[in-house]
């Protein structure tokens, strides 16, 4: 009577870190001699027999037989009989999540075992638990908080990478230039002109198309470059690589599209441009490009390339 309430203890302890167990099983951590406590109906051909003799053994075989394939070798790594008793030792309980084929259908389970003293000594409490539709919901979770990562590094409107994926690749930067690892590189400022005229004169659905399109220009000036978002009418590019090493032949191609866009009412594009030179920030080259870009939006209002 005192072992059957002993191992109702042991189970209830188990049971109360995650519930709906589909097998319990009580184990003598020395021997490896196991006996059933509980199972969930329709799981007895699929789970170890009744009793036996090698606890650890016959889990390894069945696993081999069912544990997905992603997960095997990690299962086999870990499920030992040295494993298990060494972190429960360490830390009071073993735990070990996988995939596993049960009546067909891959699920994932979680196994657990504990550590509880009866009356012929101690024994090992190992559960395994179905987590399937736990996971599930992780999974979707971590969808979601993915798509809200892609969501913020991209602009809803054009495409290209956003202010906050901007601030992110200056950090990053940041970090080269302090540890004096910064790759050559240039930034490149943008400014579109006219998108508030259009704006007020024929509507936001035309500036929309208006920016996309001049967005594009951009895209195809610098084609092996991040471009970002960075104002209502502004994008920065962070010119690496082949760009770099072409820059002023990139420059000069933007300029001759605007000398032709300014003669036939086309989308004239602001630029500027700054290298990286022993700058501390990249919040320094930004200005000096920036700056450089409201010197050439000067003149080509005044009608000046």
């Amino acid at each position: 009577k005192r072992e059957n309430m002993m191992t109702q203890e042991a189970y209830s302890r188990i049971n109360a870190l995650a519930g709906n167990f589909i097998c319990i099983y009580i184990v003598d951590p020395l021997t490896g001699r196991y006996r059933e406590y509980s199972i969930t109906d329709g799981f007895e051909e699929y789970l170890l027999p009744k009793e036996g003799m090698d606890f650890f053994e016959n889990v390894r075989e069945t696993g081999r037989k069912h544990v997905a394939e992603e997960d095997l070798e990690r299962f086999l790594s870990m499920f030992t009989r040295l494993s298990v008793i060494s972190e429960i030792e360490r830390s009071g309980i073993y735990m070990i999540s996988f995939k596993t084929c049960i009546n067909n259908m891959m699920k994932y389970v979680q196994l657990k075992a504990a550590m509880v003293d009866e009356p012929d000594g101690k024994k090992l409490v190992v559960g395994i638990n179905d987590i399937d539709s736990y996971m599930q919901k992780e999974k979707e979770y971590e969808q979601q908080l993915e798509n809200a990562r892609k969501a913020a590094a991209t602009d809803a409107l054009t495409g290209v990478k956003s202010r906050h994926s901007y601030l992110s690749a200056e950090e990053e930067l940041n970090r080269l230039i302090s540890e004096k690892n910064a790759p050559e590189f240039a930034i490149v400022i943008t400014d579109v002109n006219d998108l508030k005229k259009i704006n007020d004169s024929i509507g936001h659905q035309a500036g929309d198309r208006y920016l996309k399109d001049a967005c594009r220009i951009i895209c195809n000036t610098f084609k092996h470059s991040p471009v970002y978002r960075v104002g209502g009418d502004e994008f920065a590019v962070i010119v690496k690589g082949n760009d770099y090493e072409c820059i002023e032949e990139l420059i000069d191609n933007l300029n001759r599209h605007n000398l032709e866009a300014s003669r036939g009412n086309g989308i004239v594009i602001a630029c500027g441009m700054a290298r990286f030179e022993d700058d501390k920030y990249v919040a320094e080259i930004f200005e000096r490009a920036d700056a450089d870009m409201y010197e050439n939006k000067k003149k080509l209002k005044m009608g000046r390339d």
